[in-house]
């Protein structure tokens, strides 16, 4: 009685853990989150799933977009010199150009670092200094 309990406990726990591990590779990774309330608020979410990259929340006054869209026209790219570090990813949606950005800066022994959301539209630029509680993976995306 006992060692068959005992067996299949050795039986079932490679099952859970096959389960969590595919669950866990199909969920997504959040690639930048921003939230920010001045001058108007925004709440941006990008994730990477399956090497795609999507727009899961956007909530901006300036822009509409759906969420869940599909980021196929992006780019990202990177600045480097010395103390400074800047990565980027811009995607455009019906003629809006929005620019994620993840900065830091080492220079006159300050310590920086900001993460903001760029929208251009209609001949426009609107910018916003996310807060503390916003994320950005930006460094760890190749450029493409």
């Amino acid at each position: 009685m006992i060692k068959s309990k005992f067996s299949s406990i050795f039986i079932a726990l490679p099952i859970c853990f096959i389960a969590s591990c595919s669950a866990s590779q199909n969920e997504s990774a959040i690639i930048f989150k921003c939230h920010a309330d001045k001058p108007t608020p925004i709440d941006v979410v990008v994730s990477e799933h399956d090497g795609s990259y999507k727009l899961m929340q956007f909530n901006a006054a300036q822009v509409k977009l759906t969420e869940m869209t599909s980021i196929s026209d992006a780019s990202k790219s990177s600045y480097h010199r010395s103390l400074v570090n800047e990565h980027s990813m811009t995607f455009t949606h019906n003629g809006n150009k929005i620019t994620l950005s993840d900065y830091h800066s080492e220079e006159l022994g300050m310590i920086t670092k900001e993460k903001s959301v760029t929208i251009e539209h209609d001949d426009k630029k609107d910018y916003w200094l996310c807060d503390d509680s916003s994320v950005s993976k930006l460094s760890s995306i190749e450029n493409f």
